[in-house]
């Protein structure tokens, strides 16, 4: 969760609490401490604020998770991450008839990054003939950050919208199918995700503790560049290729958690013959530019 989208929620609860909705305050306690974020003061404080609320409102909290049981029962399985959200959304959306258009409000073009990513993550449960035309609009018209309109295109798939879209990102003009954009880092094709498959195998024997973080990196740098120029020549990047963009994505991740890097000894990790070439730099190039400008709270 970025910040911004903890604020949201820490302002609903408050709002919650002084409007005496315990139930509520109780289901989204729940769906709060499922979600995965840095700070670990909040998950305490929801944690306390649950329990304080399992002891002083029994009733309201028992009748809180028979909901979520019910729930459950009906869809055979135990709740997810995003289904608590998607309930949450859609319960909101249908209490507050301007709660969509508040959302879309959030996707202005100047809005924070944080704001605009929040608002995504909610309208990806939201009726498509109720925002599908409004979010393509959006995209199209908008200079967005990469990780934004890489999220934006998550969601129109999600929503099932079909068809191509034309975007600008960093500096080019292309048109994607949106039912081609990847959900999850399963759906890119086995080329490129045997650059950070090659990057576990050398980060095992030498430095296995930078093996989360390479995985984080790769992961929102191909969102970053999803659709680019670079995207289509790691989608043809051949074992020589793929040597470099991994050694490339080490180097960084070294560099970034350690201050410096070692080239001659990437090189020899990664097979590289002789000194780094023209092609190491250049994706060394790439990749540094991504993580210079890619975190949203930097904007």
């Amino acid at each position: 969760m970025f910040p911004k989208t903890i604020e949201y929620y820490q302002n609903e609860l408050t709002r919650m609490l002084e409007g005496e909705r315990y139930g509520e305050a109780v289901r989204m306690l729940r769906f709060l401490l499922q979600c995965r974020h840095d700070d670990p003061q909040y998950k305490e404080e929801w944690q306390s604020l649950l329990g304080w609320l399992t002891v002083t409102f029994p009733e309201e909290v028992e009748a809180a998770l028979g909901e979520n049981r019910q729930d459950s029962d009906e869809n055979g399985d135990e709740e997810t991450e995003s289904d608590m959200l998607r309930r949450h959304v859609r319960a909101k959306a249908a209490g507050d008839s301007k709660f969509t258009d508040k959302l879309l409000d959030m996707l202005a073009p100047h809005a924070p990054i944080e704001k605009q990513m929040m608002a995504l993550e909610q309208i990806a449960h939201l009726d498509k003939r109720t925002v599908g035309e409004r979010l393509k609009r959006w995209l199209t018209e908008s200079r967005l950050h990469p990780l934004v309109q890489f999220r934006a295109l998550q969601v129109l798939r999600s929503i099932q919208e079909s068809g191509e879209i034309e975007i600008r990102k960093l500096g080019q003009t292309m048109r994607l199918a949106i039912a081609e954009t990847p959900l999850a880092y399963e759906d890119y094709p086995e080329r490129i995700r045997s650059v950070l498959d090659r990057v576990r195998e050398v980060a095992e024997s030498n430095q296995p503790g930078m093996i989360g973080f390479a995985d984080e990196t790769w992961r929102d740098f191909l969102a970053f560049v999803y659709g680019t120029s670079v995207y289509e020549e790691l989608l043809a990047v051949d074992e020589t290729g793929r040597d470099v963009w991994a050694a490339a994505l080490h180097h960084t991740v070294q560099e970034t958690a350690f201050g410096s890097a070692d080239e001659e000894e990437l090189a020899e990790w990664y097979g590289l013959t002789g000194a780094p070439g023209k092609a190491y730099h250049k994706a060394l190039q790439v990749i540094k530019l991504f993580a210079t400008v890619s975190n949203p709270g930097d904007s």
